[in-house]
């Protein structure tokens, strides 16, 4: 949505990519179909200036999800977020994460903190934002999962 300058296609690749993932919800038997119409969510790359015309809970600096819209970002698709960079992670680790994370809103979890210090973020923890000492994860963790 908006004048995006990304590669739409590549955006849907990369997506797809995470989705397929064992490491990401797949793991927990979530599977996803890529369909032409209809679905049961909506996956959008917006431009930062049109990630609030979803809701006035999305703010221009972050992804987010609304109702059945899972909406990226596309600044921080392009270029991470400063605590996810200053931390020296990848660009690639960074649009897992932001991919499983808003997902995981529509799968219905919230936001979660740091279990304790040098363990693995949940994906569900705002690590866009920081670690609270955990380490940055771009997938959710096996409790996300329900596999523990």
């Amino acid at each position: 949505r908006g004048p995006v300058t990304a590669s739409v296609k590549e955006f849907a690749r990369l997506a797809q990519q995470t989705f397929e993932d064992p490491r990401g919800w797949r793991g927990g038997g979530v599977a996803f179909r890529r369909v032409a119409k209809g679905g049961s969510f909506t996956l959008v790359l917006a431009t930062a200036e049109q990630v609030p015309s979803f809701s006035s809970q999305c703010s221009s600096q972050w992804s987010c999800r609304v109702g059945r819209f899972v909406v990226i970002n596309q600044t921080r698709w392009r270029h991470a977020s400063p605590a996810w960079n200053a931390a020296g992670r990848s660009l690639r680790d960074y649009r897992h994460m932001v991919v499983n994370h808003e997902v995981g809103h529509w799968l219905g979890l919230g936001h979660s903190g740091c279990p304790g210090a040098g363990k693995p973020a949940p994906v569900m923890m705002q690590q866009s934002k920081g670690r609270d000492g955990c380490t940055f994860n771009p997938f959710p963790t096996l409790a996300e999962q329900g596999r523990v």
